[in-house]
């Protein structure tokens, strides 16, 4: 019983060796599964940037052409529209019950609109670009989300920031793994939906679309609403209300013809971003769910393999197994020999397997 199990091993290479490769690839296959677990799970943790508690959003609708209620206003129809938007959004600000009320395109969380942009710093030659998804919203946008300013600005001081046409930028992983994006603020920048620079004006944390979203780069700009070009820009209408007076003002809403429609333009599915959460994250939840059935049902079935390869294993050797007992060996001195070996193997086994993971790591 005491025979030395390197000695064993290196006797049986040819079984051995096969098992080996065994182990390696199910350390390998094991170690996959878990990161891909690991990756879908981890986001969950990470900060979102942002706070939807009493935010309510608000479509932007324009009647058509064909709509009998349709007002022609002829060559100032496309003004007289912008304008009654501004009209209306005034008026849900006037209400007792709203804090803030801003206009938004691709602003708020938990949709699944990416609408991707690179910075392309002024007088710098640097090669490393950043990219965000781009955002746009009026100043107002800083007090409804509540973003994380990294350098301890607060809410008042960001709002400003945005007030003066300057953008709001977060970390980008891929630019952060050489640069410092702290160090672009201050610089001017194009983007490239239009012919006009912008002042970067401050770092905020990334505002992840959902939950489980990897934290990507983020570009806030600031629309200005006195531009006859905002119902190209936005559909959508962004609110915060006092705390506690959602209900109020959703009756406020239904009630008040003034603050839902006129002439062409009407405002329209005034929805709860809580509930507008849940039903994005039942499908985000979903997916998830079946990703992690999917990969511990595959774990299962990987341990029961390797046990029943074990298994076989020591069936064969029942006849040396007798021969180890009639010699006086214990059924405990067969296991911790069994359990020993086994050790042994998978320990082989996982050097090729660290090296086919780093290997993997490295340039996937």
């Amino acid at each position: 019983m005491k025979r030395n199990l390197l000695t064993q091993i290196k006797n049986e290479w040819r079984d051995n060796l096969w098992l080996i490769i065994e182990l390696t690839v199910v350390s390998v296959a094991v170690w996959t599964l878990a990161m891909t677990l690991i990756t879908a799970l981890r986001p969950k943790l990470d900060e979102k940037g942002y706070s939807i508690e009493d935010v309510y959003k608000i479509k932007i609708r324009l009647l058509d052409e064909t709509s009998p209620e349709f007002a022609d206003m002829g060559e100032k129809t496309e003004e007289n529209n912008t304008n009654d938007i501004r009209t209306l959004l005034n008026n849900i600000r006037k209400s007792e019950y709203v804090e803030a009320a801003a206009i938004s395109y691709n602003a708020l969380p938990y949709q699944f609109n990416y609408v991707g942009n690179m910075l392309e710093i002024l007088n710098s030659q640097d090669s490393i670009q950043y990219y965000g998804n781009l955002r746009m919203a009026s100043p107002e946008i800083v007090r409804i989300l509540r973003p994380i300013s990294r350098s301890g600005l607060s809410l008042s001081e960001l709002e400003k920031i945005m007030k003066r046409g300057e953008i709001l930028i977060s970390p980008e992983p891929r630019y952060d793994r050489y640069r410092d994006v702290n160090k672009l603020i201050g610089k001017r920048t194009l983007l490239f939906d239009t012919i006009n620079s912008r002042r970067i004006g401050g770092v905020i944390e990334s505002l992840k679309r959902n939950e489980y979203e990897p934290k990507i780069g983020t570009i806030l700009v600031p629309i200005d609403e006195s531009d006859n070009s905002i119902l190209n820009k936005s559909r959508e209408i962004a609110i915060k209300v006092k705390q506690g007076m959602g209900k109020k003002f959703e009756e406020e809403f239904n009630e008040n013809a003034d603050m839902r429609k006129l002439r062409n333009i009407y405002f329209t599915e005034l929805s709860d971003m809580n509930k507008v959460r849940s039903s994005n994250q039942y499908h985000s939840n979903t997916q998830v769910r079946l990703w992690s059935a999917g990969i511990v049902f595959l774990l299962v079935i990987i341990f029961l393999g390797l046990f029943g390869t074990f298994w076989f294993r020591i069936r064969q050797r029942s006849g040396e197994i007798a021969l180890r007992k009639t010699c006086g060996a214990t059924s405990r001195d067969i296991f911790q020999r069994t359990i020993g070996e086994g050790m042994l193997l998978i320990t082989i086994a996982i050097i090729p397997a660290m090296i086919l993971i780093v290997c993997i790591d490295h340039y996937i």
